[in-house]
């Protein structure tokens, strides 16, 4: 019996840790500004290296390969995220449906998502 109950506690444990993956594909990744992504629902956030806290990072989104950027919720087809954030923490979150969000410092792409 306790056998069992370790084995279903295992199942349970390993299908809750591992329940939802990462939804995008990672294209490009520069990983010396952004250290981390995470994702859920339609929600992804980024940790960036402690030396980019206080960088500022431009979001565009498409649904075609850095084509035909749609816009935000601010009419503008650039979400800029400025200040300092905390270190170890995650931030510049965006919420969206789009196939494609690209992370910008300057003319830099250091990050470029797309959803599986």
């Amino acid at each position: 019996m306790n056998k069992v109950f370790i084995l279903i506690t295992g199942i349970l444990w390993s299908s809750l840790t591992f329940a939802e993956d990462f939804a995008f594909n990672i294209l490009a990744q520069d990983e010396s500004i952004v250290t981390a992504t995470q994702s859920e629902g339609n929600n992804v956030w980024i940790k960036l290296n402690p030396n980019h806290l206080s960088d500022t990072i431009t979001v565009r989104i498409s649904n075609r390969d850095k084509d035909f950027y749609r816009t935000w919720f601010n009419d503008s087809t650039d979400l800029v995220s400025t200040g300092y954030r905390g270190g170890g923490v995650w931030s510049d979150r965006v919420q969206t449906e789009a196939k494609f969000i690209e992370y910008w410092m300057g003319d830099t792409l250091v990050l470029h998502l797309e959803r599986k």
